[in-house]
């Protein structure tokens, strides 16, 4: 029996080889792209999970603050009302009445009526004294002074 001999050439064992070893690099390179992308989308869960955290106890945080601030709030609010109705209480006519009394005073008789304005005092010579001039001079404003006291007061009613 005659056997005939084989040819190889170099290049067909190269590209055997390389046949051979293709299958075993590129599951090494697949499973390493596989672990960086799992480990990528690890990172952004992380960083969008550590936000969230974040932001939750800095809402819950503010929100007990603005709770406490509430509370302060309705305090302030009971303790002014409690200072008005006592301010209230001071002012009426008949506590001041008695109070008047108990200190020595005594309650006039009859009717008395207290004047709204001061009439203008002569000065012993019989001339007008110097305000009761000045307030004849102010009773005839001019147009310049009667449009600054209306922008004056349109300011003022804004502030109130």
């Amino acid at each position: 029996m005659v056997v005939a001999q084989e040819k190889i050439d170099w290049q067909e064992l190269s590209t055997q080889k390389l046949v051979a070893t293709l299958p075993r690099s590129t599951k090494r390179r697949k499973r390493f792209a596989k672990g960086k992308s799992i480990l990528a989308l690890a990172l952004v869960v992380g960083i969008t999970g550590a936000i969230g955290v974040e932001t939750i106890q800095l809402t819950v945080v503010k929100g007990a603050q603005v709770r406490s601030l509430e509370k302060d709030i309705a305090a302030i609010k009971a303790q002014n009302d409690l200072l008005q109705m006592e301010a209230d209480k001071l002012r009426a006519v008949n506590r001041i009445e008695s109070v008047a009394l108990s200190m020595g005073m005594e309650k006039p008789a009859g009717t008395v009526y207290v004047a709204g304005a001061v009439p203008a005092v002569k000065n012993q010579k019989g001339a007008p004294s110097t305000q009761v001039a000045a307030q004849a001079n102010e009773a005839k404003p001019t147009a310049l002074h009667q449009f600054s006291q209306l922008i004056t007061g349109f300011f003022a009613s804004t502030q109130r």
